[in-house]
Parts: structure tokens; C-alpha cells; sequence
């Protein structure tokens, strides 16, 4: 049965984490089913900009690995003043909101109605309490998809940064809202996975609470382990959520490794993190990894809080872990992708340029083409509709007109006409013959000329629709010029240039019309002067003209004429119609090359961008052995093998033309029936063609890689090839070379955390002396068929390698990795060096930021009543301890009395349990000498015992004014007696601290 595993993203970080454990997935499984994990995502954060559907951060060679709305949770359409302004009515908020004077002047700075957390946790918190109701609906929906395997246990694994307002503000409330849900720890365990801000943040990312917020969050985590804090509902639903245990363990992580290696925050800790969770949940569930559990439960040790010096309070939790994940791989993925985008890259070329050579392919320049000649050839123009009879629609342009019976060329036209009308007047008197025959001709001309409405008439009805005429001459030349790109006959650059040429032609051509219109009209002129020469001859006929058949002469050359000045008026009409539309096919035309530049600068911008991918990818090594040892990903290749291998197969003519075919057939097919330049900018965004290209030819280029192969195998093979066969060709005989290189790379693979050494061996009151930073260390490799004796060597080198116990285990889920995962668990946090950094930086936040400050960084209060994370010094403990001492004096708890030589001494008195006294506690002879006394072992005495007699008896405000002259009497007497009345001796300004810390806890005892 599957095992179940929720990953929840929190702010940026958790959704960068998600992201590329899905990215590492894709890689491995190309989309197929997990057999023993399934898997679900919920991300949650303030900000949009990593949950688009369309965000090329989430593409892996053309692949998207989003996820889907319903695995994401938008917290920012919020109306905070609202909410603010009517607190009484939202009780999930009120409790632990704060002072609303504070919130009105941030709110006043941000976009109240789409606020993000802006470094501010409270805010982050605030944000996420509006939301709650869409989190645990979205957070039960993936659950149940997940037991609908059959399996009801759940592992929830929460990734997030500390540093931030979204996810450091919401971490507390979400553990609650899981645990409240699920309360079944056995069966629904909680993970932790928690980026420390970075000591030196890039610039403009710290705004202010960077550090602090790290330190609060930690301090949050803290006390809900040892279970000092129970965080209010959000929902509303009940006052606070008993979350007692809530967490299995916390992982804690840096920028920065025990070893020295520094990797960038925003691009490789989530590629990091995320390798550690691949290796723990989807590698382990077919590596019967069974130590894992255990490490993470604590069970390989004594996982006891830390406690007070009293030893009854838990203050400080050893529920934190950190991680160490080194590869040893060869790169399978980048090789991959380098032969992939010099595939992209190829086929960009061709459908940009077509330019082919035999030395590097397809090249990334145009060929010297001239385009003028082709398209002032008869049968372009012929094809495209672009003669001087379509433009003038003496042939038809639409398709309805081209299907009409009655449709002729002009000249036909009227030629054909002529003799009919001739052979019609011939049946009348002849002294009618030429009226008649003008008059038909004359109504022909003004009320039949096709279709029935006259010559002037019909051109004047088409220059009203001719963008129809346009359009269909405008998709004649792009269905051409289309399949031309298709078929690879023409590419980009040239069907541009080709545009180019005929926008050039046909602008030569308009500027021709105007005088093809005059010349028409002196034609129909000088015919209308024949006509009229031929009725007065015709007028004048005799006799014996009559028997002559001059007649019949006259009526022939009379039509002659008329036919001549029906063509020529016809014709005039016609260019004058053919002007406006050829000036709208030129507007056609320059849309259509828009078009088209639009996709070449699309091509372009690919080109450009598979060349920056080829840069970023195998490069060559650095020759220094211990910096290539440190990286997280130590590869195993020669980078030259596959560019040499990648120039091969660009060079391959037929390769590479069909590859671009299927790279032209594929976008073909996003344009549906009728594709055209117009739906490839409207269908197919930028983004979406540069997925195509490397989805296409990551196919291609893998399969021409393995084809090779498969006809030659002597060939260095590059992919599918196992590490361990890979390290064996290169260290089989060679023990001690073998055993140096595990051994440096072993000791690399630092957790990606350091320790503090004077935390780890201090010693204290209420820190337990067992064994704490219990470390494992695990070696996954593949299996060898082909070197079993070197795969046994490599086992036992990885084993003897390191000072803690080594788990090898073997398994062909990766068989061109080895991996490297060290877990170090049972520590508090003091013993990071990292956060020693944090709470100084808290603590001069809070120092200067005041009230504001503490709303800011702390999800509720101000962080005064939770546990500290360091063990006090001597000198802290002094510090926060006078204040009581004087209390304790004040209300009688210490006395003085005389001793067995007379001198004065101050002791502490108290009570056992049933009432009785203790024995007294000696402090020394003043107040001063007392508050240097105060250590480990009696401060806990003196501030258990003054707090419970403030609480028990200091209720009225005349005890507490009585209580706060007694403490300024104490602190004048002091002055007088020790300082002699020197406000400037250092220990008066102590001792005036004190008592004014005194004075507060009259009003408000911690």
C-alpha cells in the first residue's frame, strides 16, 4: 500500500520548494504514477506571483508542473481595516491582534484590499486568519484524495522561510489547524522544513524585520515543542487549540554548510531542500530506509526538553534536526537539456532563417535573396489574385463570384455581346440599325452589366464590400506563404522579405493606376468619336449605297466602336475601383507582415534564449578537485563528450530538417483548420512556442541519441548510464585513488547548518547529560550487474569513510546518481551558530523598534512570556534576578539578621509544600553582595517564591503603593549607604534599573 504525504508550501520559499520537487519528479517520471507514495501540494502565500498557470519558473523544457488552482491558497483579497474596524464581530482575530492604533498606521502605508506580508509575521498571521475557512476546506480535500488510496495515515511536511511575513507568520497556525483536524500523531505526523534568514540578505530584502523574524519564529517553534504556548484558534471556533507535541520534528537549514560552501538563497536552497525530500519520501519508499523514522521521532535517543535550573519548567526542545545531501551523478538532466536546446535551437534556425549548412547546420543568418522578380511573375500574381484583371474584376476574386455563369472578362464581355446585339438589329428597319444598337448597348452599360445593375453601378456596390476582395486576395497569398513555412520550403525571414517585395510592387503599380484611368478615358473617347462619325455616314446613305451593302459595313464597323468605348468606359470605372482596392489589400498586406514580424521576433527571441541555455550547461569543470568536491552536485561526465556529441548531430541535414518538421506539425496543430500568421500570435504566446520547440525536440534529440547508439557501439554512451560502472572504468585497480575520493567527498557533505562549539559541550542546571547531535549518514547507490567485486569496494569505502555509522543502501530508482544524506537530530537551537546572530540582530530591533516592533515580529504579545533558546549566563541571570531580589526584600521574603559574629546577613526564607519551612537560603551581606549570588541554583527560589507572593497578596493598589515605597526606599538607601549618594556610581545605575523592573512587576508579574 502507497504511503501518503501532504507538502505544504508557506510564502515564497515553501512555493519555490514545491516547485522544484515537482520539477525533479517530472524528471524522473515524466508524468507517470507513483507506485508507493502518493503525493498531494498545498501552497499557500500572500502574493500571486508564483501561482500563475502560465509562470515559465514551472516549465522543465516545455512541460508545466503547476499546480492546480485547488492545490493553492490566496491569502491577500483581504479588507484588513474592515475586519479592524469591527473586531468584536471576528473572534478568531481579536484575541491576539493587538493594539489597533499600531495596525492603523501599517495598514495606512499598504494596499489594504491586496496586502502581502511584507516582513511582518503578525500581518502575515492577520492575513491568514482571514483566509482559515479556504485553508482547512482546501487542506481536507487533499486529504481525502490521499486516503482514497486505501491508506488513512497522512505525513504533512511543511516547507517555508523563517524571514518573511507570509510563511514565518502562518507556520504556528497551520501546525494548529493540522493538528486540531488530525489528532492521531501515530498516524498523522508533522514535518518541519524552515529556512534561517541568511546573515547577509541580498540587497533590498531586508525591510527591516529580516533577522528578528527568524528569532521570534524560532522562539514560536520552541515553546509550542515544549508545550508552553497554545496558539489561539483563528477560526474562532474555541478560545486556543491544544497542539501539545504538535510537531514529529523540525528541520533547520541555511544558506551556508558545515563545510564552508555558500549556495545561493533564491535559486539552489530550494533545489536543495527539495532533494532532501525526494531522497526521504519518494527514494526511501522502495529503499527500505528504516532507520529514518526513528532519526526523525527522536527514538535513536534521549529527545527530553531542556529545562529550567529547577528542573520542572521545559524550556528549550531537542525536537530539531538538520540535513546534508550531497550527489555524486553523472548530469543526466543537463545532459539532456544540452542536446535538447541545440535541437531548439536548430529548429529555431530553420524556421527563421532556413540557411542550411554543411559545417554548423542551420546558421543563424539569412541567405542573400532577392524577391522582386518573383513577385511581378504572371503566375504569382495569377495565383494570388493580383493581375490587373482580378484587381479590376474583369476575372472574379471571391468565391461566389468565380462560381457565377454570368461572369466575364471585360473584354469578353462585350465582345461576345456585339454580335448578338447585331444579329438582333438586322431584324429591324435599317434606317434603326445604329440608334438600336447603341440604345441596347447603352442599357447594358447602365442597367444590365452583370448581375442587372449597369457597369457604374456594380463597381460602385464592390467598392463598398471591397475588404471582402482584400481579405480574400490577403488569404490566398497567407495560405501559400503558410504552407511555404510549413513545408519548410520558405522560412520566417523570407516570407517577410517576400512581403517586403510586394508591398514595394504593388505601391509601384498604385502609383500606375491614375494614368491607366486617363488613358481609358481618352480611349472611350476618341471610340465615342467613331461612333459618332459612323451615324452621320450612316445618315447620308443613298441608294446605291443601299445596294453597295454599305449598310452592313457601317453596322460592323459601328459596333466595332461601340464595343471599343463600352471596354474602355467599363474599364475606367474598373481602375477606378481597382485603385481603393489595391490601397486596402496594401493595409491587408502590412497586417499580414506584422504578423509575420511579430512571429520572426518571436523565433529570435528563441534563438537567443536556447543560446543562453546552452551557455549555462555543460561547462567545463573547475580543475580545483576540493571546490568541485564542496558543490551540492558533484558531476561525473566530460562536458566536451556531449558538446562534441550535440555538433554531430546538428550537422545531420536530414536529422535536423525532420526534427524542425515536427516542430512546424506541432504548431500547426495548435492553429486548428485554417492556420494563418494571425492565429499563431493570437494562439500561440511567446511562452507557449518556446514550450513546444523544447518539448519537440528534448524528443528528438534523445532519440537521435539513442538511435546513434544503436548503429555504432563503440560510441561513448551519455545517457542511461550507471555511476557505479561509470566510477568502476575509472577506478577499478586503483584502491587508495578510490578511497582518497570517497573520503573527500564524504567529508563535503556537511549539513547545511554550523554549530556553535561552546554551545554543544556547555553544561548547565536543567541541560541533561546524554547524548545530543546523534548523527547518521546514509549512501543510496545503484546496483551493478556488470561490477559486482567493484560494487562491493565501493560499499566498504563509503563504510570505513565515516566517523559515525554508514547505511549503504542499494537501489536503481537513480542509476546515474549516488546520494549522499546525513541527518544530524537531538539539539536545541542554541547550539546553530545562526541564531546566535538572530537574537542579537531581534534584540536590537525590538530595542529600537519599541512596541510597533514587537507587534510586528511576534504573532501574539510582545515574546516576553516565552522560553528563552539560550541557556542564561551568570550575568543574565543577575540581571533579570534583581529585580525579584528586591521585591523579595521588600515584602519580607529575605531578612536580615545578624549572624554568629555579628555581621548582618541576608537569607532567603521559604516554605516546603505543606507550609513548613525550609531551610533559609544565606544571599550575603547587602543587596549588592546578594544580586552578585544570584546563579542558577537560587535564582529560580527567589523568583518562584517573590511572584507567588505578588500574585497572592499584592491585589489591592494600596498594597501595590505601599510595595512601591518600600522599593524606592530600598533603592535611595542603597544609594546613600553604598554609592554614597553618587548617581553616576556604575552600580547605583544597576541597582535603579532594577528597581524600576521591580516597580513594573507590581503592576504585571511575568
Amino acid at each position: 500500500m502507497s504511503t501518503n504525504h501532504l507538502i505544504i508550501g508557506l510564502g515564497g520559499t515553501g512555493g519555490k520548494i514545491i516547485r522544484e520537487l515537482r520539477k525533479t519528479l517530472f524528471q524522473e517520471f515524466r508524468g507517470k504514477r507513483l507506485e508507493k507514495v502518493n503525493l498531494g501540494y498545498l501552497y499557500v502565500d500572500s502574493s500571486q506571483e508564483m501561482m500563475g498557470i502560465d509562470d515559465p519558473a514551472w516549465k522543465i523544457l516545455g512541460t508545466s508542473v503547476q499546480l492546480d488552482p485547488g492545490q493553492q491558497v490566496l491569502i491577500r483579497e483581504a479588507n484588513l481595516v474592515t475586519q479592524l474596524e469591527n473586531i468584536n464581530s471576528f473572534p478568531g482575530i481579536k484575541s491576539w491582534i493587538g493594539d489597533r492604533s499600531l495596525w492603523r498606521t501599517i495598514l495606512s502605508g499598504l494596499d489594504v484590499g491586496k496586502a502581502a506580508g511584507g516582513q511582518k509575521r503578525r500581518l502575515g498571521r492577520f492575513l491568514f486568519a482571514c483566509k482559515i475557512q479556504d485553508f482547512n476546506q482546501r487542506l481536507k480535500l487533499r486529504v481525502a484524495e490521499l486516503q482514497n488510496t486505501g491508506e488513512a495515515a497522512v505525513t504533512f511536511h511543511l516547507c517555508t522561510g523563517l524571514a518573511g511575513g507570509t510563511g514565518s507568520g502562518s507556520l504556528i497556525d497551520v501546525i494548529a489547524q493540522i493538528r486540531q483536524a488530525y489528532r492521531d500523531r501515530s498516524k498523522h505526523r508533522i514535518l518541519l522544513y524552515t529556512l534561517l534568514p541568511e546573515e547577509n540578505p541580498k540587497p533590498n530584502w531586508d525591510t527591516g524585520n529580516y533577522h528578528s523574524n527568524g528569532y521570534a519564529a524560532l522562539l514560536d517553534l520552541n515553546a509550542l515543542s515544549v508545550g508552553r504556548i497554545q496558539p489561539h484558534d483563528v477560526t474562532g471556533g474555541q478560545d486556543r487549540i491544544d497542539a501539545t507535541d504538535a510537531f514529529a520534528g523540525c528541520y533547520i537549514f541555511t544558506n551556508e554548510n558545515a563545510n564552508g560552501l555558500s549556495v545561493d538563497v533564491n535559486r539552489d536552497i530550494p533545489s536543495i531542500a527539495a532533494d532532501f525530500l525526494y531522497q526521504k519520501i519518494v527514494a526511501s519508499s522502495s529503499l527500505g530506509w528504516t532507520g529514518l523514522d526513528r532519526i526523525e521521532s527522536g527514538e535513536n535517543g534521549d529527545s527530553s526538553p531542556e529545562t529550567d535550573t529547577t528542573g520542572r519548567k521545559k524550556e528549550r526542545s531537542k525536537k530539531f534536526l538538520a540535513f546534508g545531501v550531497k550527489r555524486l551523478a553523472i548530469p543526466e538532466d543537463e545532459i539532456r537539456e544540452y542536446l535538447a536546446y541545440s535541437f531548439t535551437r536548430q529548429a529555431a534556425l530553420q524556421l527563421a532563417f532556413n540557411n542550411w549548412s554543411d559545417e554548423v547546420g542551420f546558421r543563424n543568418e539569412a541567405r542573400n535573396q532577392e524577391f522582386a522578380s518573383l513577385v511581378s511573375e504572371k503566375e504569382t500574381l495569377q495565383r494570388w489574385r493580383l493581375t490587373d484583371e482580378h484587381l479590376t474584376l474583369s476575372l472574379p476574386l471571391l468565391p461566389m463570384e468565380i462560381s457565377s455563369p454570368r461572369w466575364k472578362p471585360i473584354n469578353t464581355e462585350w465582345a461576345d455581346l456585339l454580335p448578338n446585339y447585331k444579329g438582333v438589329v438586322r431584324g429591324l428597319e435599317k434606317t434603326v440599325w445604329l440608334d438600336e444598337l447603341a440604345r441596347m448597348c447603352t442599357q447594358r452599360f447602365d442597367s444590365t452589366y452583370r448581375s442587372d445593375m449597369g457597369v457604374r453601378k456594380f463597381y460602385e456596390t464592390k467598392a463598398a464590400n471591397r475588404k471582402e476582395h482584400a481579405r480574400e486576395i490577403h488569404r490566398c497569398i497567407e495560405t501559400e506563404l503558410m504552407n511555404d513555412w510549413k513545408n519548410g520550403v520558405r522560412s520566417m525571414h523570407e516570407i517577410n522579405l517576400i512581403l517586403a517585395a510586394l508591398l514595394a510592387s504593388l505601391e509601384d503599380r498604385l502609383k500606375g493606376v491614375d494614368e491607366k484611368i486617363v488613358q481609358t478615358h481618352e480611349g472611350a473617347k476618341n471610340a465615342e468619336q467613331k461612333v459618332t462619325t459612323n451615324n452621320k455616314e450612316y445618315a447620308k446613305i443613298g441608294l446605291l449605297s443601299k445596294l453597295m451593302g454599305k449598310r452592313e459595313n457601317l453596322l460592323d464597323a459601328q459596333a466595332n466602336s461601340i464595343q471599343e468605348e463600352m471596354t474602355y468606359r467599363t474599364r475606367a470605372e474598373a481602375w477606378t475601383f481597382a485603385k481603393g482596392l489595391m490601397q486596402e489589400v496594401a493595409s491587408e498586406l502590412q497586417t499580414l507582415k506584422a504578423d509575420v514580424g511579430r512571429i520572426s521576433s518571436t523565433i529570435t527571441e528563441a534563438v537567443g534564449r536556447f543560446d543562453a541555455a546552452l551557455a549555462e550547461r555543460c561547462k567545463e569543470e573547475d580543475r580545483d578537485e576540493r571546490a568541485r568536491l564542496q558543490q551540492q552536485l558533484v558531476r561525473v561526465y566530460r562536458p566536451q563528450e556531449v558538446i562534441d556529441l550535440a555538433r554531430e548531430l546538428t550537422r545531420d541535414g536530414p536529422l535536423q530538417s525532420e526534427q524542425a518538421n515536427g516542430v512546424r506539425l506541432a504548431i500547426i496543430h495548435q492553429l486548428g483548420d485554417n492556420p494563418t500568421f494571425a492565429a499563431f500570435n493570437a494562439r500561440i504566446p511567446r511562452q507557449m512556442f518556446f514550450d513546444i520547440l523544447e518539448r519537440e525536440c528534448e524528443r528528438a534529440a534523445v532519440e537521435a541519441h539513442n538511435n546513434l547508439l544503436a548503429g555504432d557501439r563503440n560510441r561513448v554512451k551519455l545517457l542511461g548510464v550507471n555511476i557505479v560502472d561509470q566510477l568502476a572504468r575509472e577506478y577499478s585497480g586503483r584502491g587508495e585513488s578510490l578511497k582518497k575520493f570517497i573520503g573527500d567527498l564524504v567529508k563535503a557533505a556537511g549539513y547545511y547548518v554550523t554549530f556553535e562549539p561552546t554551545e554543544v559541550s556547555k553544561t548547565a542546571r536543567g541541560v541533561p547529560q546524554v547524548p545530543t547531535r546523534l548523527q547518521s549518514f546514509t549512501v543510496i547507490l545503484p546496483k551493478s550487474a556488470e561490477n559486482p567485486e567493484f560494487m562491493a569496494t565501493l560499499t566498504e569505502t563509503f563504510r570505513g569513510a565515516s566517523e559515525c555509522g554508514v547505511e549503504v543502501i542499494q537501489n536503481d530508482l537513480k542509476r546515474n546518481e549516488i546520494t549522499l544524506v546525513s541527518i544530524v537530530n537531538l539539539f536545541p537551537l542554541r547550539f546553530l551558530r545562526p541564531v546566535g546572530m538572530l537574537r542579537d540582530r531581534y534584540e536590537k530591533r525590538i530595542d529600537s523598534g519599541g512596541d510597533r516592533a514587537r507587534l510586528e515580529v511576534h504573532i501574539e504579545g510582545d515574546g516576553s512570556d516565552l522560553p528563552k533558546l539560550f541557556v542564561p549566563s551568570d550575568q543574565a541571570l543577575r540581571t533579570e534576578g534583581l529585580p525579584y531580589l528586591i521585591l523579595a526584600k521588600c515584602l519580607g521574603i529575605v531578612e536580615q539578621v545578624g549572624g554568629s559574629s555579628g555581621k548582618a546577613q541576608l537569607r532567603l526564607l521559604t516554605k516546603d509544600a505543606d507550609g513548613f519551612d525550609n531551610p533559609p537560603v544565606p544571599l550575603g551581606a547587602t543587596l549588592l553582595e546578594a544580586g552578585d549570588r544570584i546563579d542558577e541554583t537560587n535564582f529560580d527560589l527567589i523568583k518562584t517564591a517573590t511572584l507567588a507572593r505578588v500574585n497572592r497578596e499584592v491585589r489591592q493598589e494600596e498594597a501595590r503603593a505601599t510595595l512601591r515605597k518600600a522599593i524606592l526606599s530600598e533603592v535611595e538607601a542603597l544609594k546613600v549607604n553604598e554609592c554614597d549618594g553618587d548617581t553616576a556610581d556604575p552600580r547605583y545605575e544597576t541597582f535603579l534599573a532594577a528597581g524600576k523592573a521591580a516597580m513594573k512587576l507590581t503592576t504585571s508579574p511575568a
